[in-house]
């Protein structure tokens, strides 16, 4: 999917996202979706470097997880929004429905089933996992 990214497991990170996921994610995530986010007990973070002569963008997908938290760790750029569809299994999960604008440091978190991809980027570069 994208040739840019970096899987932070593999890197010996794995410890420090197991406690993020036990102390912050999950309460938020059971928060706001009780029952995809009741449960969460694994993880697969990664970053993403979008950039000129890089991975410009990622099409329309569908996350293997319960619940995405999609921050932006970018720097300055420009472009790179997120559009989001419906639910995959709905009958409008092809309709479009919001584009969200990254701000640095700032997370859309979002059921895994959910349509979204990366719109390409026009200018600058960063990273986002």
């Amino acid at each position: 999917m994208n040739q840019y990214g970096l899987v932070l497991n593999e890197v010996g990170m794995e410890a420090l996202f197991d406690s993020l996921l036990e102390t912050v994610l999950q309460p938020i995530a059971r928060a706001c979706f009780p029952r995809e986010g009741g449960g969460l007990d694994r993880h697969h973070s990664f970053v993403v470097q979008y950039a000129a002569g890089k991975d410009l963008g990622l099409d329309m997908h569908t996350d293997d997880s319960d619940v995405t938290f999609n921050i932006c760790l970018g720097r300055d750029f420009e472009g790179a929004g997120l559009s989001v569809c419906g639910d995959m299994g709905d009958s409008a999960h092809r309709h479009f429905t919001y584009r969200h604008t990254h701000r640095v440091g700032h997370c859309l978190m979002h059921l895994g089933r959910r349509r979204h991809g990366a719109d390409d980027i026009t200018a600058g570069g960063g990273a986002k996992p």
